[in-house]
């Protein structure tokens, strides 16, 4: 049995993640993210092994929260399954507007810049789609469903979404984006309209 860690891991990984979304991975040392939350390189290294695998932990843990941010979105949005996408919608484009930096979406940077060295980055980013597709799945669910155009649909939302994020990080005004999201709530592929309405 592993020794209990000495420090705060919540901490640690929200500052570490902090860092990584900023800076890069490249650009971030183990070093920084020390100076950052008060926890030795030593305590770090034995807990992570290096920097990839510090990066990792707070990459994964990321995503499985954008996973979830995605799935209590649909689910708590009351009215009609396009109600729901529309607040879906409307969420991604409040978050974008609270990261002024327009440091876009971790996941999506980290895959774009780390897919093919960090194979793992690739898997996560792939899995947490999946989980974000089948959250917004469940909530349009309807009987009868066609369960290929449901992932289809479902896979479409997320994309505009993830899209959504990066209009917002080359400075597209949120007016604009919520004029796109309108357009691609209105717009949802038939056979789905009807049910959506």
């Amino acid at each position: 049995m592993g020794r209990p860690r000495q420090f705060d891991e919540s901490n640690l990984l929200d500052a570490a993640t902090e860092l990584f979304w900023s800076k890069g991975f490249d650009e971030t040392s183990v070093e920084e993210v020390s100076r950052a939350t008060g926890v030795g390189n030593g305590s770090i290294y034995a807990a992570y092994g290096n920097k990839r695998g510090l990066f990792l932990a707070a990459f994964e843990r990321y995503c499985e929260r954008r996973a979830r941010f995605v799935r209590e979105v649909v689910t708590s949005a009351s009215g009609s399954p396009r109600a729901a996408v529309r607040a879906l919608f409307q969420a991604v484009i409040d978050d974008c507007a609270a990261h002024p930096d327009r440091r876009g979406c971790l996941m999506i940077n980290s895959i774009a810049q780390l897919g093919t060295r960090i194979p793992e980055v690739a898997t996560i980013g792939a899995r947490t789609i999946a989980a974000m597709e089948q959250g917004v799945a469940d909530r349009l669910r309807t009987d009868p469903a066609d369960p290929a155009i449901l992932s289809a649909l479902s896979a479409h939302i997320i994309v505009i979404s993830q899209g959504l994020i990066q209009l917002s990080r080359i400075g597209i005004p949120a007016r604009r984006l919520q004029e796109i999201a309108e357009v691609s709530s209105v717009a949802l592929p038939s056979p789905w309209t009807d049910h959506l309405a």
